[in-house]
Protein backbone atom coordinates (compact mmCIF):
# COMPACT_ATOMS: atom_id res chain seq x y z
CA UNK A 1 0.00 0.00 0.00
CA UNK A 2 1.29 3.50 -0.96
CA UNK A 3 1.79 6.08 2.08
CA UNK A 4 -0.62 8.23 2.46
CA UNK A 5 -1.62 10.87 -0.08
CA UNK A 6 0.49 9.25 -2.42
CA UNK A 7 -0.62 7.60 -6.09
CA UNK A 8 -0.26 3.63 -6.27
CA UNK A 9 1.19 4.19 -9.52
CA UNK A 10 4.20 5.97 -8.26
CA UNK A 11 5.38 2.90 -5.95
CA UNK A 12 7.87 5.61 -3.96
CA UNK A 13 10.27 4.80 -0.88
CA UNK A 14 9.36 7.73 1.23
CA UNK A 15 12.25 6.92 3.13
CA UNK A 16 14.72 6.57 0.54
CA UNK A 17 13.55 10.79 0.20
CA UNK A 18 14.46 11.14 3.59
CA UNK A 19 18.16 12.92 3.82
CA UNK A 20 19.04 11.65 7.60
CA UNK A 21 19.72 7.99 8.93
CA UNK A 22 16.59 6.35 9.44
CA UNK A 23 17.02 3.04 11.69
CA UNK A 24 14.15 0.62 12.93
CA UNK A 25 14.89 -1.64 15.26
CA UNK A 26 12.65 -4.24 17.90
CA UNK A 27 13.15 -4.44 21.53
CA UNK A 28 15.57 -6.59 21.69
CA UNK A 29 17.74 -3.94 19.31
CA UNK A 30 17.66 -6.00 16.09
CA UNK A 31 17.62 -3.86 13.21
CA UNK A 32 14.34 -4.10 10.57
CA UNK A 33 15.04 -0.87 9.16
CA UNK A 34 17.81 0.71 7.45
CA UNK A 35 17.49 3.67 5.03
CA UNK A 36 19.68 4.93 1.54
CA UNK A 37 20.62 7.61 3.71
CA UNK A 38 21.95 5.39 6.65
CA UNK A 39 23.58 2.92 4.08
CA UNK A 40 25.40 6.15 2.90
CA UNK A 41 26.69 7.19 6.20
CA UNK A 42 27.30 4.44 7.94
CA UNK A 43 29.09 2.45 4.84
CA UNK A 44 26.53 -1.04 4.83
CA UNK A 45 24.14 -2.11 2.69
CA UNK A 46 20.64 -2.95 4.17
CA UNK A 47 21.30 -6.34 3.44
CA UNK A 48 24.51 -6.73 5.79
CA UNK A 49 22.41 -4.94 8.93
CA UNK A 50 19.18 -5.90 8.69
CA UNK A 51 18.60 -8.77 11.65
CA UNK A 52 21.75 -7.27 13.34
CA UNK A 53 22.11 -6.01 16.63
CA UNK A 54 22.29 -2.01 16.13
CA UNK A 55 25.08 -2.20 18.64
CA UNK A 56 27.35 -3.01 15.37
CA UNK A 57 26.71 0.99 14.26
CA UNK A 58 28.06 2.35 18.01
CA UNK A 59 31.53 2.20 19.23
CA UNK A 60 32.40 -0.35 21.46
CA UNK A 61 32.72 1.81 24.19
CA UNK A 62 29.53 3.08 24.10
CA UNK A 63 27.91 0.43 23.44
CA UNK A 64 26.83 -1.56 27.45
CA UNK A 65 25.55 2.09 28.07
CA UNK A 66 23.62 2.34 24.65
CA UNK A 67 21.76 -0.89 25.87
CA UNK A 68 21.05 0.35 29.35
CA UNK A 69 19.82 3.43 28.20
CA UNK A 70 17.57 2.16 25.22
CA UNK A 71 16.20 -0.90 26.67
CA UNK A 72 15.24 1.43 29.67
CA UNK A 73 13.39 3.76 27.44
CA UNK A 74 11.92 1.05 25.46
CA UNK A 75 10.26 -1.21 28.57
CA UNK A 76 9.80 2.28 30.11
CA UNK A 77 6.30 2.97 31.69
CA UNK A 78 3.65 3.54 28.77
CA UNK A 79 6.02 1.81 26.64
CA UNK A 80 2.81 1.01 24.74
CA UNK A 81 2.16 4.89 23.56
CA UNK A 82 4.37 6.66 20.76
CA UNK A 83 6.85 8.58 22.69
CA UNK A 84 10.29 10.70 22.27
CA UNK A 85 13.76 9.63 23.90
CA UNK A 86 15.36 12.86 23.77
CA UNK A 87 15.61 15.75 20.84
CA UNK A 88 18.63 15.17 18.66
CA UNK A 89 21.35 13.45 21.64
CA UNK A 90 24.83 13.73 20.73
CA UNK A 91 26.21 10.70 20.11
CA UNK A 92 28.81 8.65 18.24
CA UNK A 93 28.57 6.19 15.36
CA UNK A 94 31.13 3.72 14.12
CA UNK A 95 31.46 3.14 10.06
CA UNK A 96 31.61 -0.20 8.52
CA UNK A 97 35.58 0.72 8.26
CA UNK A 98 35.87 1.12 11.95
CA UNK A 99 35.99 4.90 11.35
CA UNK A 100 34.06 6.89 14.39
CA UNK A 101 31.89 10.18 13.72
CA UNK A 102 29.84 12.49 15.61
CA UNK A 103 25.99 12.59 15.25
CA UNK A 104 22.54 13.99 16.62
CA UNK A 105 20.17 11.28 17.42
CA UNK A 106 16.89 11.11 18.25
CA UNK A 107 14.43 7.96 19.72
CA UNK A 108 11.34 7.45 19.52
CA UNK A 109 8.74 4.15 20.11
CA UNK A 110 6.18 2.80 18.69
CA UNK A 111 3.30 -0.52 19.00
CA UNK A 112 2.54 -1.64 15.38
CA UNK A 113 0.46 -4.87 15.95
CA UNK A 114 1.34 -5.43 19.27
CA UNK A 115 4.70 -5.25 18.58
CA UNK A 116 7.10 -2.95 19.97
CA UNK A 117 9.11 -0.61 17.37
CA UNK A 118 11.93 1.81 18.10
CA UNK A 119 12.88 4.25 15.36
CA UNK A 120 16.18 5.97 15.04
CA UNK A 121 16.65 9.37 13.05
CA UNK A 122 20.62 9.57 13.30
CA UNK A 123 22.47 13.02 11.86
CA UNK A 124 26.21 12.53 10.74
CA UNK A 125 26.97 16.07 12.12
CA UNK A 126 31.14 15.79 11.09
CA UNK A 127 31.12 18.96 8.68
CA UNK A 128 29.36 20.79 11.37
CA UNK A 129 31.74 19.96 14.03
CA UNK A 130 35.24 20.61 11.85
CA UNK A 131 33.88 23.95 11.24
CA UNK A 132 33.14 24.83 15.28
CA UNK A 133 36.77 23.40 15.61
CA UNK A 134 38.07 25.62 12.88
CA UNK A 135 35.69 28.57 14.53
CA UNK A 136 37.42 28.16 17.24
CA UNK A 137 41.10 27.40 16.00
CA UNK A 138 40.43 31.24 14.17
CA UNK A 139 39.45 32.74 17.22
CA UNK A 140 42.61 31.59 19.12
CA UNK A 141 44.51 32.43 16.39
CA UNK A 142 43.47 35.79 16.20
CA UNK A 143 43.35 36.16 20.14
CA UNK A 144 47.32 35.44 20.14
CA UNK A 145 47.83 37.81 17.35
CA UNK A 146 46.06 40.70 18.64
CA UNK A 147 48.02 39.87 22.14
CA UNK A 148 51.41 39.77 19.87
CA UNK A 149 50.14 42.89 17.61
CA UNK A 150 49.92 45.20 21.00
CA UNK A 151 52.76 44.28 22.50
CA UNK A 152 54.64 45.28 19.51
CA UNK A 153 52.92 48.68 18.79
CA UNK A 154 53.38 49.47 22.96
CA UNK A 155 56.99 49.16 22.22
CA UNK A 156 57.58 51.12 19.30
CA UNK A 157 55.09 53.78 20.68
CA UNK A 158 57.78 53.51 23.90
CA UNK A 159 61.02 53.56 21.58
CA UNK A 160 59.48 56.42 19.05
CA UNK A 161 58.64 58.65 22.24
CA UNK A 162 61.98 58.09 22.99
CA UNK A 163 63.86 58.91 19.81
CA UNK A 164 62.17 61.31 18.66
CA UNK A 165 63.25 65.10 18.37
CA UNK A 166 59.94 66.56 17.76
CA UNK A 167 55.90 65.80 17.57
CA UNK A 168 56.02 65.76 13.90
CA UNK A 169 59.49 63.11 13.69
CA UNK A 170 57.53 61.28 16.01
CA UNK A 171 54.62 60.88 14.24
CA UNK A 172 55.91 60.49 11.03
CA UNK A 173 58.20 57.21 12.11
CA UNK A 174 55.49 55.97 13.70
CA UNK A 175 53.03 55.96 11.39
CA UNK A 176 55.34 54.12 8.95
CA UNK A 177 55.95 51.31 11.79
CA UNK A 178 52.63 50.83 11.72
CA UNK A 179 51.60 50.93 7.77
CA UNK A 180 54.36 48.27 7.87
CA UNK A 181 52.91 46.45 10.97
CA UNK A 182 49.47 46.48 9.07
CA UNK A 183 50.93 45.48 5.73
CA UNK A 184 52.71 42.58 7.26
CA UNK A 185 48.68 41.40 9.18
CA UNK A 186 47.34 41.62 5.64
CA UNK A 187 50.16 39.22 4.48
CA UNK A 188 49.67 36.44 7.15
CA UNK A 189 47.75 33.68 6.33
CA UNK A 190 45.80 31.58 8.93
CA UNK A 191 45.08 27.77 9.67
CA UNK A 192 47.11 24.94 9.06
CA UNK A 193 49.18 27.47 7.38
CA UNK A 194 49.48 30.13 9.44
CA UNK A 195 52.64 32.44 8.91
CA UNK A 196 54.30 34.11 6.15
CA UNK A 197 57.73 32.73 3.93
CA UNK A 198 60.84 34.86 4.52
CA UNK A 199 61.48 35.12 1.11
CA UNK A 200 57.71 36.51 0.42
CA UNK A 201 58.18 39.29 3.84
CA UNK A 202 61.72 40.36 1.90
CA UNK A 203 59.98 41.04 -1.71
CA UNK A 204 57.25 43.05 -0.29
CA UNK A 205 58.99 45.24 2.34
CA UNK A 206 61.88 45.90 -0.16
CA UNK A 207 59.38 46.18 -3.41
CA UNK A 208 59.34 49.82 -3.05
CA UNK A 209 63.11 50.20 -3.18
CA UNK A 210 64.10 47.79 -6.46
CA UNK A 211 65.28 49.91 -9.41
CA UNK A 212 63.56 48.97 -12.77
CA UNK A 213 66.32 46.57 -13.21
CA UNK A 214 66.48 44.78 -10.17
CA UNK A 215 70.32 44.84 -9.69
CA UNK A 216 70.07 46.58 -6.53
CA UNK A 217 68.47 44.14 -4.50
CA UNK A 218 69.33 40.32 -4.29
CA UNK A 219 67.64 37.93 -1.88
CA UNK A 220 69.13 34.72 -1.46
CA UNK A 221 68.05 31.71 0.97
CA UNK A 222 66.57 28.75 1.47
CA UNK A 223 62.86 28.46 1.83
CA UNK A 224 61.56 29.31 5.43
CA UNK A 225 58.26 29.60 7.15
CA UNK A 226 57.88 31.88 9.60
CA UNK A 227 54.69 31.72 12.47
CA UNK A 228 52.76 34.80 12.50
CA UNK A 229 54.97 36.43 15.40
CA UNK A 230 58.45 36.30 13.83
CA UNK A 231 56.90 37.39 10.96
CA UNK A 232 56.13 40.45 11.93
CA UNK A 233 58.86 41.13 14.04
CA UNK A 234 60.84 40.31 11.02
CA UNK A 235 58.95 42.26 8.91
CA UNK A 236 59.64 45.28 11.28
CA UNK A 237 63.05 44.83 11.43
CA UNK A 238 63.72 44.51 7.98
CA UNK A 239 61.36 47.79 7.51
CA UNK A 240 63.59 49.47 9.75
CA UNK A 241 66.71 48.55 7.76
CA UNK A 242 65.16 49.09 4.49
CA UNK A 243 63.97 53.16 5.47
CA UNK A 244 67.65 53.77 6.76
CA UNK A 245 69.01 52.66 3.87
CA UNK A 246 67.03 54.88 1.86
CA UNK A 247 67.41 57.77 3.94
CA UNK A 248 71.17 57.54 4.40
CA UNK A 249 72.75 54.09 3.25
CA UNK A 250 73.24 52.31 0.25
CA UNK A 251 69.48 52.57 -1.15
CA UNK A 252 69.88 56.16 -0.84
CA UNK A 253 71.69 56.80 -4.36
CA UNK A 254 72.32 54.99 -7.74
CA UNK A 255 74.69 52.00 -7.61
CA UNK A 256 73.97 51.44 -4.19
CA UNK A 257 73.08 47.36 -3.28
CA UNK A 258 71.64 45.65 -0.74
CA UNK A 259 71.94 41.92 -0.23
CA UNK A 260 69.76 40.01 1.60
CA UNK A 261 71.06 35.92 2.93
CA UNK A 262 69.62 33.56 5.07
CA UNK A 263 71.30 30.17 6.08
CA UNK A 264 70.50 27.77 8.43
CA UNK A 265 73.40 26.54 11.07
CA UNK A 266 72.82 23.56 13.17
CA UNK A 267 70.68 21.29 13.74
CA UNK A 268 67.75 20.60 15.06
CA UNK A 269 66.41 22.62 17.93
CA UNK A 270 70.00 24.03 18.54
CA UNK A 271 69.96 25.36 15.20
CA UNK A 272 69.79 28.88 14.02
CA UNK A 273 68.66 30.71 10.90
CA UNK A 274 71.21 33.53 10.36
CA UNK A 275 70.21 36.50 8.47
CA UNK A 276 72.47 39.56 7.03
CA UNK A 277 71.71 42.58 5.59
CA UNK A 278 74.69 43.53 3.85
CA UNK A 279 75.05 47.47 2.10
CA UNK A 280 77.46 48.71 -0.64
CA UNK A 281 78.02 51.14 -3.43
CA UNK A 282 76.44 53.62 -0.82
CA UNK A 283 78.02 56.89 0.93
CA UNK A 284 80.88 56.44 3.47
CA UNK A 285 79.28 54.56 6.69
CA UNK A 286 80.16 55.72 10.14
CA UNK A 287 78.95 54.74 13.54
CA UNK A 288 75.64 57.27 14.32
CA UNK A 289 76.15 59.32 17.26
CA UNK A 290 72.89 58.51 18.84
CA UNK A 291 71.12 55.52 19.11
CA UNK A 292 67.71 55.75 16.97
CA UNK A 293 64.87 54.07 17.04
CA UNK A 294 65.67 51.68 14.27
CA UNK A 295 68.62 50.40 16.43
CA UNK A 296 66.58 49.94 19.23
CA UNK A 297 63.93 48.17 17.89
CA UNK A 298 66.21 45.98 16.18
CA UNK A 299 67.92 45.26 19.62
CA UNK A 300 65.64 45.44 22.00
CA UNK A 301 62.28 44.26 20.86
CA UNK A 302 63.41 41.99 17.90
CA UNK A 303 66.27 40.38 19.78
CA UNK A 304 64.13 40.12 23.07
CA UNK A 305 61.00 38.48 21.59
CA UNK A 306 62.68 36.27 19.08
CA UNK A 307 65.45 35.70 21.37
CA UNK A 308 68.30 36.07 18.77
CA UNK A 309 71.69 37.72 18.89
CA UNK A 310 71.91 40.66 17.12
CA UNK A 311 75.01 42.55 15.41
CA UNK A 312 75.16 45.55 13.80
CA UNK A 313 78.82 46.78 11.90
CA UNK A 314 79.22 50.12 10.70
CA UNK A 315 81.53 49.60 8.49
CA UNK A 316 82.67 52.45 6.06
CA UNK A 317 81.53 50.32 2.35
CA UNK A 318 78.16 49.94 4.24
CA UNK A 319 76.39 48.81 7.06
CA UNK A 320 76.05 44.94 8.09
CA UNK A 321 73.29 43.89 10.15
CA UNK A 322 73.36 39.91 11.56
CA UNK A 323 70.80 38.52 13.05
CA UNK A 324 70.87 34.83 14.62
CA UNK A 325 67.70 33.30 15.52
CA UNK A 326 66.64 29.63 17.40
CA UNK A 327 64.92 27.11 14.70
CA UNK A 328 62.35 27.18 17.77
CA UNK A 329 61.15 30.89 17.21
CA UNK A 330 60.58 30.56 13.96
CA UNK A 331 56.68 28.95 13.53
CA UNK A 332 55.81 30.59 17.36
CA UNK A 333 52.57 32.40 17.53
CA UNK A 334 52.96 33.32 20.91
Amino acid sequence: MAPPGLRPELNVDVLALVADSVICTDEDGRILVFNRAAEQSFGYSAGEVIGQRVEMLIPESDRSEHVHQVRTFALGDGAANSRLMGHLREVRGRRKNGQLFPAEAMVSRQTVDGRLILAVVHRDITERKELEALREAVARELHHRMRNVLSIVNSMVAISAASAESVEEFKESLTGRLGALAATQAALRFGAEAGASLSGLLRAELAQYRSPDGANISIEGPPVSLGPKAAQLLALAVHELATNSAKYGALSQAGGRVAVTSAFQGEGDEGLLVIQWREDGGPPVKPPERQGFGTRLIKKVVAKALRADVALEYRPEGLVCRLAVPRTMLDTDR
